[in-house]
C-alpha cells in the first residue's frame, strides 16, 4: 500500500491556507505547538471520514474467520478475535474463498453489538470468509512520521485546510476546500472502478448458507 507521512499532510494544509512554515531540516517543527495539536486532532477525524468514504481496496481485507458459539448461545464471529486483525465495517461473509472462486456464495448475517451473528443452522460452516475494512489508525503529535494511505492523503489535506479556514473565519474558503476534497475522493474512487476496471466483487447468494 502506498503511503505518505502525516506530517507531510499537515504541512501541506498549513501552507495551503497561506501560512509560512519557515525553513530548516524539518519545517513541521516551525508550526506552533497549539496549531499542531489542533491539526492532529482534526486529522484523526478527517482521516476516519475519508477512510470510510468508500471501500478502498487498500483498506479492505478478506480473511478466514472461525465461527464461535453453539445452538444455545447462537453462532457469531466477534469483531476482535485472538490472533486476528480487529475488524471495522463488515461488507460480506462468504462460504467460499473469494481468492479461488469467481462467484463465492454469500452467507446472510446480522450485525449485533460487536459481533457478526448467524441464524442457528446445522449447515453453517465452522470457517467462513469475511470481507471487512480495517480500522483507521489513531495519530498523535509525538509520532508525526506515522503514515497515512496515499489514496486519501490529498483529500485529508484539503479537509484540514478547510478546518484552518473555518478557525480563521473564512467560511467561503472553507466550503471551497471541502468541495475540492469531495472531488478528490470521487476522482480516486473513479480510478479504481473505471481506469483499473475493478467493479464491486461478484457474489451469489443461493440460500442462507
Amino acid at each position: 500500500m502506498r503511503t505518505v507521512t502525516l506530517q507531510s499532510i499537515l504541512l501541506r494544509a498549513w501552507q495551503r491556507v497561506g501560512n509560512d512554515a519557515g525553513t530548516g531540516a524539518n519545517p513541521i517543527d516551525n508550526i506552533p505547538s497549539g496549531a499542531k495539536t489542533m491539526l492532529v486532532a482534526a486529522a484523526n477525524d478527517r482521516i476516519a471520514d475519508c477512510w470510510e468514504w468508500a471501500d478502498w481496496p487498500e483498506l479492505m481485507r478478506v480473511e478466514s474467520r472461525t465461527v464461535e458459539g453453539n445452538a444455545t448461545t447462537g453462532y457469531f464471529i466477534p469483531s476482535e478475535q485472538v490472533g486476528q486483525t480487529p475488524m471495522g465495517e463488515v461488507f460480506a461473509v462468504y462460504r467460499d474463498n473469494p481468492a479461488t472462486h469467481v462467484a463465492p456464495r454469500e452467507i446472510g448475517y446480522t450485525l449485533l453489538g460487536d459481533n457478526i451473528r448467524f441464524p442457528e443452522d446445522s449447515d453453517l460452516p465452522t470457517t467462513v470468509y469475511v470481507r471487512y475494512r480495517v480500522r483507521p489508525d489513531t495519530y498523535t503529535t509525538s509520532n508525526l512520521t506515522a503514515t497515512v494511505p496515499a489514496v486519501i492523503a490529498k483529500a485529508v489535506g484539503l479537509m484540514l485546510a478547510a478546518d484552518l479556514n473555518t478557525e480563521d473565519g473564512q467560511l467561503d474558503k472553507a466550503l471551497a476546500m471541502e468541495q475540492l476534497a469531495e472531488t478528490e475522493l470521487i476522482a480516486q474512487r473513479d480510478k479504481y472502478y473505471f481506469q483499473q476496471g475493478q467493479p464491486s466483487m461478484w457474489t451469489a447468494r443461493i440460500n442462507q448458507y
